[in-house]
């Protein structure tokens, strides 16, 4: 009887053995995405947060889109201000991203100017917004539209021991980004064959962080305003 309640032991113990080791590599999996949603200052922050304005220069996907650009969005309606030059004429355009409608349209003095023939640009300033959005608010992009897969690779970057985390969607390309495994903070991008340092993170109102700082070999993205707002005039988006 001694014997059988042994062998009983040695094949629970066995089992319990053979079952941790699986634990880990889940638990470090989703530890990683908290800690990237933890260093932004989590997900109730990004979903509380209701409207976001940022002035960015490069990343111009257009060349008729001014290369410094600004935008005022209402994260809730879709309504977007923005504030630049299109084809060297300094206007705002007031839009909405999820009708695709353009409302009205400004010079620099606040006249009116017809819509009509502005429509043709709405495309083109729509696909830009979408960019500059999503580069600014990469931890939240990621996390929110791609499968991240953690790899055992390390790499020390800037003095910096950073873990590489693949991932299969970002503007619509798979690559790779570098994390601070004890910050959360992802500091670099390799993405359609190119490699950006992020840094320049920043507290853009309410406890919500986001980098503001990607710069690249032959090109960089800068956002030298960023500010994120509970509530705002709803005239910003009717008229100039």
């Amino acid at each position: 009887m001694k014997n059988k309640k042994n062998i009983v032991l040695y094949i629970y113990m066995f089992l319990i053995v053979a079952i941790i080791p699986s634990q880990p590599i889940f638990a470090q999996s989703g530890s990683i995405s908290d800690k990237i949603w933890n260093a932004v200052g989590g997900k109730n922050k990004w979903d509380d947060t209701n409207f976001m304005m940022f002035t960015v220069s490069g990343n111009s996907k257009f060349n008729t889109i001014s290369t410094e650009r600004k935008f005022l969005l209402d994260k809730k309606t879709g309504d977007v201000r923005f504030e630049g030059s299109i084809k060297n004429e300094a206007v705002v355009l007031l839009f909405n991203v999820r009708t695709q409608k353009l409302s009205a349209v400004f010079n620099d003095n606040g006249a009116n100017l017809p819509i009509q023939e502005y429509k043709d640009d709405l495309p083109n300033i729509i696909e830009q917004y979408n960019q500059d959005l999503k580069v600014l608010s990469l931890p939240v992009t990621l996390l929110s539209n791609s499968t991240l897969s953690d790899q055992t690779e390390s790499k020390i970057i800037n003095a910096e021991r950073l873990k590489k985390i693949n991932f299969n969607n970002f503007l619509g390309k798979a690559g790779s980004i570098y994390v601070n495994e004890e910050t959360g903070l992802i500091k670099r991008i390799d993405v359609d064959s190119k490699s950006y340092t992020v840094n320049g993170y920043k507290d853009i109102g309410s406890g919500l962080v986001l980098p503001t700082s990607f710069k690249g070999s032959s090109d960089s993205i800068t956002y030298q305003k960023v500010a994120s707002f509970t509530d705002m005039e709803r005239q910003k988006f009717k008229t100039f």
